[in-house]
């Protein structure tokens, strides 16, 4: 990498600099030491220390990366991905399925299986969680959940342990969105008896190995063994999500045996973790991509030759090697290769081409105004250093982009004329262009509707083609029909009307204790149940 520029010599340089300091005074990485160790117990208190933690854990109430790491030890869905194995779906809450036409799927529920609260979950519960007092309330669960689950009536209970659903259109991806995030099963007679949509959502019942003892709100989510959990007896006594916001401390503490798991490690500290006796790092790049998102009913960006030139200008691949030490990857477009035959292999992204930019921030009319960038201090993982970088690259080009600082999802995405730029993640989770395309940028999307954010717009006005072609891709089971659609779908927001700058995969790094024996799946979720936890 000696082609670097000073920008990015004088950046790593520094970025360095502040991670020795801070593990310094931690105790220091650079040599071999010896991490003590921990206090043998029947069941630990498994304390996981990570960045940020939901205000609440209703399923359907966030779509974030860590609210969905932790509700998936609390609720379960229908069908399971077994993540061991090729993401083969298996059987979860529902011992099998079968399709009954191309819109319909008939599930049988697996007998004895407890709520929580000591009820046993029937057909009535799944029937209530996709219900019109859940899915359909506008006021509750839609906002999020419409983008996984809005295609689908109201389920048809047929005896104690079957229940009917229906989509409203032919979907060949039905089984995928019951094994998925938005689908987990909740106790009708729990989500009845709570005071109100608040409170239950800070006191979720469902059929997950643990149940929730405590929210403190920006502190820790205090989770304990649910041990009538029809997958066996939970492997811990507890586990606590604790907020440790600094990287330097997160590592210290796992040092020092304070926490059991840290999360959201970025890329040069993994080495210096593993060379420490006691404790190692696993995980990589999952599923997801992350973005920065345009928002072009803004005025300043609603010409798409500027945000041609804002992609043009940035040098994906730099980003890669230098923060990421090339543990992830760029993508080929809004796509991933795990589509398989849905993958266009072909397609081509715009070009990382600086002089390009120039003529086209010429074109446009940009006249040297503020674009303003709004971020979560490393919500993601280096999210900051990326911001910086990714200013700069538009500073060379002739682009004057501020970076504003926020302290949460509402700040980010309340629409004013700031709201120009800003950074999401974007999970595929059917492993199929529905499943990102469709789903974030489709019409069920929230980035298409109002919103709970007080944005009375959308992020984007699309032209009613790119629907057109979703519904195929929904619905088709013509490979070759299918593939040109997604093209066609590809093409038209890289090119033709812009949405966001696909940066690279969302890496998901974790530091752990090596008497944890935990695996860390390729996706959000953080699987403590007996068949992914154990102690030595």
């Amino acid at each position: 990498m000696r082609s670097l520029s000073k920008l990015f010599g004088t950046f790593i340089l520094m970025t360095a600099l502040v991670f020795s300091i801070g593990l310094a005074a931690a105790g220091g990485k650079a040599e071999k030491t010896a991490a003590p160790a921990k206090k043998a117990l029947t069941r630990p208190d498994l304390v996981i220390a990570v960045q940020k933690i939901p205000p609440v854990l209703e399923p359907m109430r966030e779509n974030s990366n860590v609210h969905e790491r932790i509700v998936y030890s609390v609720t379960e869905p229908l069908i399971f991905i077994d993540y061991k194995h090729n993401q083969k779906l298996i059987p979860g809450l529902a011992v099998s399925w079968k399709r009954l036409d191309d819109r319909t799927i008939e599930f049988k529920l697996r007998k004895g299986v407890k709520f929580q609260n000591g009820d046993e979950m029937t057909a009535e519960d799944v029937a209530f969680s996709f219900g019109p007092e859940r899915l359909f309330n506008k006021k509750r669960g839609w906002t999020f959940a419409q983008m996984y689950l809005g295609g689908i009536e109201p389920p048809k209970v047929v005896d104690r342990y079957t229940v009917i659903i229906k989509s409203k259109q032919p979907d060949f991806l039905l089984e995928k969105r019951f094994a998925n995030y938005m689908s987990e099963i909740i106790s009708k007679k729990a989500f009845l008896a709570a005071k109100d949509w608040e409170t239950w959502s800070r006191n979720v019942v469902g059929t997950g190995p643990y149940k929730i003892v405590k929210i403190k709100t920006g502190d820790y989510i205090k989770l304990a063994s649910f041990d009538d959990y029809w997958g066996g007896k939970p492997p811990a006594r507890t586990v606590t999500f604790k907020v440790v916001p600094e990287v330097a401390a997160r590592i210290a503490g796992l040092k020092t045996d304070e926490y059991d798991i840290i999360t959201d490690i970025p890329p040069d500290q993994l080495a210096g973790i593993d060379k420490t006796e006691g404790i190692s790092t696993v995980g990589g790049p999952i599923p997801n991509i992350r973005t920065v998102q345009f928002d072009e009913t803004n005025s300043l960006l609603k010409d798409p030759d500027l945000r041609r030139a804002m992609i043009m200008a940035i040098n994906r691949q730099l980003i890669v090697d230098t923060l990421y030490h090339g543990r992830t990857t760029v993508p080929n477009g809004f796509q991933m290769k795990l589509f398989g035959d849905m993958y266009i292999a072909d397609f081509k992204s715009l070009p990382y081409d600086p002089e390009k930019a120039k003529e086209l921030i010429k074109k446009s009319g940009y006249k040297g105004e503020t674009i303003h960038y709004r971020i979560l201090p490393d919500y993601y993982t280096l999210e900051v250093a990326t911001a910086q970088i990714l200013v700069e690259m538009w500073k060379k080009v002739g682009l004057n982009v501020k970076i504003e600082m926020k302290e949460n999802w509402s700040q980010i995405l309340k629409n004013d004329k700031t709201r120009n730029l800003f950074n999401v993640s974007n999970t595929a989770f059917y492993n199929d262009p529905v499943g990102l395309i469709v789903r974030r940028l489709g019409p069920r999307s929230w980035m298409r509707l109002k919103n709970k954010y007080g944005g009375k717009d959308a992020l984007y006005v699309f032209d009613k083609k790119f629907d057109k072609w979703g519904k195929i891709l929904e619905t088709s089971t013509d490979l070759k029909t299918r593939r040109d659609a997604a093209r066609k779908m590809l093409n038209y927001i890289e090119y033709e009307n812009p949405t966001q700058i696909n940066l690279h995969a969302l890496t998901m790094f974790y530091g752990k204790r090596d008497d944890v024996l935990w695996t860390a799946y390729p996706a959000a979720g953080m699987d403590f149940s007996p068949t992914n936890l154990s102690f030595k």
